[in-house]
């Protein structure tokens, strides 16, 4: 009846008798046993209802409760959130949680669901952090009957457009790394002892995080907050990834945080595929390689299951004089919409370059047209 998605809200079932009886798979069973299955058959059946109506469409499905198993069939969140910087500084953790549990499509609603409105600061740093996260969804029931919207602070509304463009910039990254996660169980945004576990320092909680292996996210967590402390792990060397400036890793570093944008770092060899047929990467000052792997669809219907994707190695090799830029189709069962890529090399990279044809950008930065087959 034309309903594109479900949205199964309010569904913790919540009977107060735990020995109420329900009927079982063929036997009665306390409701004790059976609220998650509850809420799993729930969302089964949302699933299903869709397949049937739209056959070779992939459902769209949110869920406000579930148990393992939820992951197969719908999106989730962290509930009726309060508007406070603490609620934003450990909606963090909470994710990551999530994410390492088998339910990487999670997230949190931006700016917070239930108590005041949020004050304009802290609308755009939490912004500025769920941008990162595999759900974004501005959603909320003010007390004072407001509404939390990107335009509710006229002066602020250019930095939430500026950051919501920039997740849609991300896209071809985070949809990487969607694939990524339902293939093997990988998160999407990551602790940061998920990518370095060698490294003593990441052991012990932290509200920085990493969306897939390539960049590292430092929210900015409390009011009027310009600059901030920000640890670096071991093992490689990091880039800023708006500067290209580069530092050691195993150390702790002091960064400005002006209200335009919160720090994003990249390590050495880092990739990141982009809107627009881009691809920012930031070789390794020596000598390195790095990969990763660009995943791309019609993005609507289940051909992927038939073959109808494209899977494209993109590759930088480093070496102290010179680098190697490559892309390669590993599997090709789609008509993408280009057969090029720009690959975007930090500011003050001067090495020769290997691979595609060289223009450069407004910022200096030198780009290299590479075609590829």
């Amino acid at each position: 009846y034309g309903i594109d998605a479900t949205w199964n809200d309010n569904n913790e079932f919540e009977i107060w008798d735990d020995a109420a009886r329900c009927n079982g798979f063929g036997d009665p069973l306390p409701i004790s046993l059976l609220r998650p299955i509850q809420t799993l058959l729930m969302n089964r059946a949302s699933y299903e209802a869709q397949r049937e109506s739209r056959p070779d469409e992939r459902p769209y499905l949110l869920s406000r409760s579930g148990c393992p198993g939820i992951q197969r069939y719908a999106q989730t969140w962290s509930g009726d959130n309060f508007t406070s910087w603490n609620t934003l500084r450990y909606n963090i953790p909470m994710g990551l949680g999530l994410s390492l549990s088998g339910a990487p499509n999670t997230g949190h609603d931006v700016g917070g669901f239930a108590g005041p409105r949020p004050d304009p600061e802290l609308l755009v740093r939490w912004v500025q952090n769920m941008i990162f996260q595999p759900r974004f969804c501005i959603h909320s029931w003010n007390t004072e009957g407001t509404a939390n919207e990107p335009w509710m602070y006229p002066d602020m509304l250019p930095l939430v457009r500026e950051a919501i463009q920039f997740r849609y910039r991300l896209i071809p990254y985070l949809y990487s790394l969607f694939v990524e996660a339902a293939r093997t169980g990988h998160p999407i945004i990551r602790p940061m002892v998920y990518e370095f576990p060698r490294d003593a320092c990441c052991h012990t909680e932290s509200f920085d995080f990493m969306l897939g292996p390539n960049l590292l996210v430092a929210s900015v967590l409390e009011a009027g907050m310009r600059t901030r402390s920000v640890y670096l792990p071991a093992d490689t060397g990091w880039y800023d990834f708006y500067s290209g400036q580069h530092y050691e890793g195993r150390q702790t570093i002091v960064v400005d945080t002006p209200l335009e944008r919160i720090p994003l770092f990249v390590p050495d060899g880092g990739i990141i595929p982009m809107g627009t047929a881009e691809v920012y990467v930031y070789p390794h000052p020596g000598t390195g390689r790095r990969e990763f792997t660009l995943m791309e669809d019609d993005g609507i219907s289940l051909g992927y299951q038939r073959g109808e994707y494209n899977t494209i190695q993109l590759l930088i090799e480093s070496e102290p004089e010179q680098i190697k830029l490559d892309a390669q189709y590993l599997y090709r069962g789609y008509t993408g919409a280009y057969c090029k890529l720009a690959f975007v090399l930090p500011p003050d990279e001067h090495r020769s370059v290997q691979g595609g044809v060289r223009t450069m950008d407004k910022q200096g930065r030198a780009i290299f047209l590479l075609q590829f087959a």
